[in-house]
């Protein structure tokens, strides 16, 4: 019996931390730079006449802006070179996929967006993650894991 009883406290223990993503409707958040997760208090989603979505968070420190060309469910590469953008700011420092590292090795801005579903209501669930550097390309930025979870859309 007592065993039985420490496997119940166990199995509460660990499934009772979790953070449930549904309990923070809507949601935009992400690890940043792999050891803080950034969870945005704000968010907007903003899609234009032409089409072009920008998704915008702050968690009152820093934000990040994400843009796709086009809003339809689908994949965004990230980059240079791309037209999706991803960017974050914070305490007078930008950091956007349009800049590149700078160095002996050269390190490219990456990363991707995706739009997973867009529900009855014009919400927005889907992911991204993106590694962005500063205009002189000597700071990096990493965003991963990133959580985009039932945003409504304003339509312009």
């Amino acid at each position: 019996m007592k065993n039985i009883f420490t496997l119940f406290l166990i199995t509460v223990a660990l499934f009772g931390c979790q953070d449930d993503i549904q309990s923070s409707l809507p949601a935009f958040q992400s690890m940043k730079n792999g050891n803080f997760q950034w969870k945005s208090t704000v968010s907007t989603v903003v899609s234009d006449s032409t089409g072009v979505t920008t998704f915008t968070g702050s968690d009152g420190f820093g934000v990040i802006t994400l843009q796709i060309p086009t809003l339809v469910l689908g994949s965004y590469e990230l980059g240079s070179s791309f037209t999706a953008t991803a960017s974050y700011s914070d305490d007078g420092s930008l950091y956007s996929t349009t800049n590149d590292g700078a160095g002996s090795i050269v390190h490219i801005s990456d990363g991707m967006i995706s739009v997973e579903e867009i529900d009855e209501t014009g919400a927005i669930t889907g992911s991204f993650y993106f590694n962005a550097y500063n205009a002189s390309g000597s700071n990096v930025v990493n965003f991963s894991e990133g959580i985009l979870y039932k945003l409504p859309v304003i339509n312009l």
